[in-house]
This record gives C-alpha cells, sequence and structure tokens, in this order.
C-alpha cells in the first residue's frame, strides 16, 4: 500500500501544477470562421472571451451559450459551437 502512495502522489501534483492550455485566437477563429462567415472576427472573438469571462465566473455553459446567442443574434447550436471553441481554443 505505501508504495502505491508515492506514484498516486506524484501524479495528484503533477496534475495539480500542470499549467492551463495557452490562449489561442488564432486556432478559435480557424475553427469557427468556415462555419460563420457572417460574423467578423472581432465579432467571434469577442463572443469568446465573453464567453470565457462567464465561465470562469462559474456561469454554467448553458446560460453561457444563451447570452452568447442573444449578444450576436444567432442560433443557440451556433452560440454552443462558439462557447464550446472558447473553452478549447482561448484557455477559459
Amino acid at each position: 500500500m505505501g508504495a502505491l502512495a508515492v506514484p498516486v502522489a506524484a501524479t495528484a501534483a503533477a496534475i495539480g501544477l500542470a499549467s492551463p492550455a495557452a490562449a489561442d485566437s488564432t486556432s478559435f477563429l480557424q475553427s469557427l470562421q468556415p462555419r460563420y462567415t457572417y460574423l467578423s472576427e472581432s465579432q467571434l472573438l469577442a463572443a469568446g472571451n465573453q464567453a470565457c469571462s462567464a465561465a470562469r465566473s462559474g456561469i454554467p455553459a448553458s446560460d453561457n451559450v444563451i447570452r452568447v446567442s442573444k449578444g450576436l443574434g444567432i442560433s443557440t447550436s451556433a452560440a454552443w459551437e462558439i462557447v464550446i471553441a472558447s473553452i478549447n481554443h482561448l484557455g477559459c
């Protein structure tokens, strides 16, 4: 049992010390622009950054999607993709 405690503790420490994913606005835009050509880069980035800020504030993803949808005047499915892309690419 004691032999297992050291590797488990080391793994837990490594996970706790892992740095968060770096924000990558280029990959964020590349993942969305082909589908949402009617939204500008600045609109997508602003929505993504707002989604990240909301996520960091503890706002549930479902509420975040509604905020993005209303803010851009887009469908909830499009807003869902923007929220997911912001989490995956902008380091939320």
